[in-house]
């Protein structure tokens, strides 16, 4: 079967879920497809993740030249990084810890956000979590 390296939402889940050593070569195979890419961190508790996730998104996708400062670009990545948010947040207790990995890939048609990391809200209980959200420009 042929690998399918045009899917944006693929290519977002694959970073997101990549070691910082990985992920240069997932980049790689990627950058040739002519996507936009950007990664940034979010830690903390739930209540502070929630926060603050949608202004760490778009700072890191306005930095990293992801989306441009156009309200439909920057409507297209607040959308899929609270999609993304809301595959992470339902279900975790009180005051969890959490600590997420986020790629935010952009090929002029379609943005998508993908969080992948763990979540604790005592340290036996840690697991993995991911959240995927995708928006048209």
């Amino acid at each position: 079967m042929k690998q399918d390296t045009t899917r944006i939402g693929k290519m977002a889940m694959l970073i997101a879920m990549s070691s910082d050593e990985e992920e240069s070569g997932v980049r790689e195979v990627y950058s040739r497809e002519g996507v936009k890419i950007a990664v940034t961190y979010v830690s903390g508790a739930l209540g502070f993740v929630k926060k603050n996730f949608s202004k760490t998104v778009v700072g890191s996708a306005l930095h990293g030249g992801v989306v441009k400062k156009t309200p439909n670009e920057i409507h297209a990545v607040i959308h899929a990084g609270l999609e993304a948010l809301s595959g992470i947040a339902p279900l975790v207790a009180g005051e969890s810890q959490l600590k997420l990995k986020v790629a935010i890939v952009n090929d002029g048609t379609w943005l998508a956000v993908a969080a992948y990391g763990e979540s604790a809200f005592h340290p036996e209980t840690n697991h993995e979590r991911i959240g995927f959200g995708i928006m048209h420009i």
